[in-house]
C-alpha cells in the first residue's frame, strides 16, 4: 500500500503518489491534478501487483534505439547473415524515425503511421515491421511494456505469385544450354541444373556441397552445411534450422556425377568457381551461364531458386506424397510444404473424388441413381499452373547426349522418394 500527498507548484496544488515496488524499493509518481486521480492510480498499481501484472514505468524510459541495441545483443541465436539484414533494417528504416522515442511512449497510432510510410513491396514492408515487433515483444517479455504496440498492424497484403514449374524436357534443355556456354559441361555446370531440379537444394546448400557429402553407391547426398554471402564475403553456416538431411539422387544423376567427382579430394566442393576454385557464387553462375541459358530456351527471367520449385513439381508428378516432398526440401513441417505448394496437390483432390465414386458405386449408394445410366469418372490430365511451354526447337529426349554408363551398385534403399 502506498500514500497520496499534496504539494504546491506555480500552477497550483498537485498530488504525489508514493508506493513500494515488488523489489521493495520505493518510487514516486507526481503531477496528478486531483486527489481522486492519484488514488485511482494507486489502486490500479495495487491490483496489478497483486495479480503479477505490474510494470515498472522507469523500465520503459529507455529509447527505442537503445532498446534495439540491447535486444540485438541478446539475440545470439541469429545467423550472421540474418543479423546483418536486421542491422540494415534498423539503421535504414527504424532508428532514423523512431529511435529517439522512449519505448513507453510508442503508441500504436505512431507505429502504424510509420509502417504506412515504409517503401518497398508488401513483403519487404512486413519484414521491416517484424523486426520492430520482435524487439517490442521482447520488451513485453522483459517486463518493460504491458503490450506490444507493433502487433497486428494494418499492413499491405502480399500477393502470391504464380510459380513456374519446368518439365523434364525443359530441365534437359536448360542443362544442355548451360553446358554449351563457356565450357560449362567441362566444369560440370550443367549438372548444377540437374541437381537443383531433381534434389531440390537451396543455392547455399548446393554451393556448400562437398565430395564427401555424396554417396553415389547409395544414391544419396547429405546436407551438412550451407554457404551464404554476408557483406560480400562467403561464410559457412549450419543447414537451415540446424538440421542435416539426406536426399535421394535419381540413378541417372548418379551416373552423371560419378565421372565429375572421380579422383577428387573429399573436402573439395562438388561445384566450384572456375577462377577461385572454391564455393561457387550464385551471382557468378547466373551472370556467366544460367541467365543466358534460360533465355536461349525461351524462359527469360528464370532463377536458380525456381529449380527448387521444379523439384517439388517433378516429385509430386512422379507420385511422391507431401511428407516425402517435405523431407526432400527440408521444410520444418508438411504444413509448410502444403502451404507453399498447395497447387501441386490439386490433382490429388481429383483422385480422391474418383476413388470415392468407385467405392460408392459398389454399395447401395448406386441404387439412388435409379434408372439413370451409371458412369465412371476417368482421371484427366490436369494442367499444372505456371507450366512453361518449351519451344519446338529444343524438344528432344532429355538425355540424348548422355553417354551410357554402368548403373552404380545399389546396396541399400533405392533412389526413389
Amino acid at each position: 500500500m502506498g500514500s497520496v500527498k499534496p504539494y504546491e507548484t506555480a500552477n497550483g496544488r498537485r498530488y504525489r503518489v508514493q508506493y513500494r515496488k515488488p523489489d521493495q524499493t520505493n518510487t514516486t509518481k507526481r503531477g496528478f491534478t486531483t486527489k481522486k486521480a492519484a488514488e485511482l492510480f494507486l489502486a490500479t498499481v495495487d491490483v496489478d501487483m497483486s495479480q503479477g501484472r505490474y510494470i515498472d514505468p522507469s523500465l520503459a524510459k529507455v529509447t527505442l534505439a537503445e532498446w534495439l541495441k540491447t535486444w540485438l545483443d541478446a539475440r545470439n541465436d541469429l545467423r550472421a547473415t540474418t543479423r546483418s539484414r536486421v542491422e540494415s533494417i534498423i539503421d535504414t528504416h527504424i532508428r532514423p524515425e523512431l529511435g529517439n522515442i522512449k519505448i513507453g511512449n510508442l503508441t500504436r497510432l505512431r507505429i502504424q503511421e510509420w509502417a504506412s510510410g515504409l517503401p518497398g513491396a508488401p513483403a519487404t514492408v512486413r519484414k521491416t515491421v517484424n523486426v520492430l515487433s520482435g524487439a517490442l515483444r521482447f520488451a513485453v517479455e522483459d517486463g518493460r511494456l504491458v503490450n506490444n504496440p507493433a502487433h497486428r498492424l494494418r499492413l499491405p497484403k502480399v500477393v502470391k505469385k504464380v510459380r513456374r514449374y519446368l518439365n523434364h524436357e525443359q530441365v534437359a534443355a536448360l542443362a544442355r544450354a548451360v553446358g554449351g556456354i563457356s565450357d560449362g559441361t567441362r566444369h560440370g555446370y550443367h549438372l548444377i541444373v540437374l541437381t537443383l531440379a531433381y534434389c531440390g537444394l537451396r543455392w547455399g546448400e548446393l554451393s556448400g556441397l562437398r565430395i564427401m557429402d555424396l554417396d553415389l553407391t547409395q544414391a544419396r547426398l547429405t546436407i551438412r552445411q550451407t554457404v551464404v554471402a554476408d557483406r560480400g564475403y562467403q561464410r559457412i553456416e549450419p543447414p537451415k534450422d540446424y538440421e542435416q538431411r539426406t536426399i535421394p539422387i535419381p540413378a541417372f544423376l548418379c551416373r552423371l556425377l560419378t565421372p565429375h567427382i572421380a579422383d577428387r579430394s573429399p573436402e573439395e566442393p562438388v561445384f566450384y568457381g572456375i577462377r577461385t576454385g572454391t564455393w561457387l557464387r550464385n551471382h557468378v553462375f547466373r551472370v556467366g551461364w544460367f541467365d543466358r541459358a534460360a533465355a536461349e530456351i525461351g524462359i527469360k527471367g528464370l532463377t536458380p531458386h525456381e529449380m527448387r520449385h521444379t523439384a517439388a513439381s517433378l516429385a509430386v508428378s512422379a507420385g511422391a506424397n507431401v511428407k516425402a516432398v517435405q523431407r526432400m526440401l527440408g521444410h520444418a513441417s508438411a504444413a509448410i510444404t502444403l502451404d507453399v505448394y498447395s497447387d501441386l496437390f490439386d490433382e490429388d483432390l481429383d483422385k480422391v473424388a474418383i476413388s470415392l465414386d468407385r467405392v460408392a458405386m459398389q454399395t447401395s449408394i448406386a441404387e439412388l441413381l435409379g434408372k439413370t445410366e451409371t458412369f465412371e469418372l476417368e482421371p484427366e490430365r490436369v494442367a499444372r499452373p505456371g507450366l512453361v511451354e518449351l519451344p519446338a526447337a529444343v524438344r528432344r529426349s532429355p538425355w540424348d547426349d548422355v553417354p551410357p554408363l554402368p548403373d552404380p551398385p545399389m546396396t541399400g534403399a533405392g533412389p526413389g522418394l
